[in-house]
């Protein structure tokens, strides 16, 4: 008896092993995966394009906007025509995310789990709130991306919480098709996905400012929560602002976010 009851444990071991042999191989591959086809998309981009129209330093727009978004539909227009979901890229200074986003106003979630062909991704792929807008362009537009362990899609933000790290690298570009976009971060905390009837302070339900006072008071939530907060780089109503938001573990349901501010 106690022979047969050893081998049946052997066995159950043994299938245990290797079924955690098989779903490790398989998050293996499906995350190479994920990055191989990121990086075929990267190469399809035209770095090569004409130079972007300067800025006005004062306002902030484009002195030719036309000519601005026909800049940028010549370095992305490639990606566009594949897939008119594609709103943009986005890269991050001192990391590797240098990846697509993708924008479904009509199905927000659309990207979850689907790569930019819409076929099954672990991965996914950084997509904007459904809420924000480009035209115009709202107060904050809101990127989402997995935490990926392996360090692909928004997995490298976690290096934002070290603070000696994050003032070394304060760079995000974003690059819609309409107009290129510069940022400088100036704020990163922890928060948490609350329940919708929560009173608590959702960093993620807010889009637009309506009124200065609006502003102001999301700034001093913001304040209140941040690991890091550059107040002298801190945005003033009527600024731009980009949200990179992604899980965090600390704590169930936890989130953390990225913020900084349109600079040209």
């Amino acid at each position: 008896m106690k022979r047969i009851l050893g081998t049946i444990i052997l066995i159950i071991a043994i299938i245990c092993f290797g079924w955690s042999a098989f779903s490790l191989g398989k998050y293996a591959w499906q995350t190479w995966t994920t990055q191989k086809n990121l990086d075929n998309l990267a190469d399809k981009v035209n770095n090569d394009t004409i130079s972007i129209p300067d800025t006005d330093k004062e306002s902030g727009e484009s002195e030719d906007p036309v000519s601005e978004s026909e800049a940028m539909m010549e370095k992305y227009g490639e990606l566009y025509k594949e897939n008119k979901d594609f709103i943009g890229w986005l890269s991050v200074e001192g990391t590797k995310i240098n990846y697509p986003v993708m924008y479904t106003p009509n199905d927000p979630e659309y990207y979850l789990r689907k790569n930019f062909d819409g076929d099954y991704d672990i991965g996914g792929m950084l997509f904007v709130d459904a809420r924000c807008t480009f035209n115009p362009t709202s107060t904050d537009t809101i990127i989402y991306g997995h935490h990926m362990n392996n360090g692909t899609m928004f997995g490298p933000l976690m290096d934002f919480q070290d603070n000696d790290y994050l003032k070394k690298h304060t760079t995000i570009t974003f690059d819609t098709i309409y107009r290129p976009g510069t940022y400088k971060i100036f704020a990163s905390f922890q928060s948490k996905a609350y329940d919708p009837d929560s009173e608590e302070f959702k960093y993620y339900d807010f889009i637009n400012a309506e009124t200065s006072y609006d502003f102001e008071e999301y700034l001093n939530n913001i304040k209140n929560l941040s690991l890091y907060y550059d107040e002298e780089n801190a945005p003033s109503f009527g600024d731009e602002i980009i949200t990179l938001s992604t899980c965090d573990y600390y704590t169930t349901d936890g989130r953390f976010a990225v913020l900084a501010k349109r600079i040209k």
